[in-house]
C-alpha cells in the first residue's frame, strides 16, 4: 500500500516487517488527533496490522482532552475493533522518554485493565530498538 500523507501526518504499512508506521513530522494542527488515530484504525484493520510504530519525536504533547481519549476510549476498545492485541512502538526524543511525567503515566497505564489485553506498548528512542522490539512481538506470539 501507498503511504497515505493527510497534512501532518504520514501513515504507511510494510508487509515486509508487518509494521504500521505514523509518523508525525511536525506539530499536529491540520488534524485533530482523533482523525489521525481513527486513520490509523482503518489502515490496521484494512491491512490486518498489530505492530505499528509511531514517530512521536516532533507531534509535541497532545493536549490533556486528547490524552484522556486515548487512553480511555481508543485504546480499550482496540480489542473490539481488531479482535486481537496490537503492539505500539512509540519513538520519542530522547528528553521526552526521560521526562518523569512521561515515565510515571506510561507506568500508570501499564496498570489499566486492558494493557496486555487490547494494546502494549514501550517508549524507544532509536528506530532500530523499536523495531527489534516488535519483531520481538512478532516471533514471541508465532511461538504461541
Amino acid at each position: 500500500m501507498s503511504p497515505i500523507f493527510l497534512d501532518a501526518i504520514a501513515l504507511a504499512y510494510r508487509p515486509d516487517l508487518d509494521v504500521l508506521f505514523l509518523r508525525w513530522p511536525q506539530p499536529v494542527y491540520a488534524l485533530s488527533v482523533r482523525e489521525v488515530y481513527q486513520q490509523v484504525l482503518e489502515l490496521a484493520q484494512e491491512t490486518n496490522a498489530r505492530y505499528w510504530l509511531f514517530d512521536v519525536r516532533s507531534r509535541g504533547p497532545l493536549s490533556p482532552e486528547d490524552q484522556k481519549w486515548v487512553n480511555e476510549t481508543f485504546y480499550p476498545q482496540l480489542h473490539a475493533q481488531l479482535d486481537r492485541a496490537v503492539h505500539v512502538a512509540y519513538l520519542l526524543t530522547p528528553a521526552h522518554a526521560e521526562d518523569t511525567f512521561t515515565i510515571e503515566s506510561a507506568e500508570k497505564l501499564r496498570q489499566a485493565p486492558w494493557y496486555g489485553q487490547s494494546v502494549d506498548f514501550e517508549g524507544f528512542t532509536s528506530e532500530t530498538d523499536a523495531l527489534h522490539w516488535l519483531k520481538k512481538c512478532q516471533l514471541v506470539e508465532v511461538e504461541h
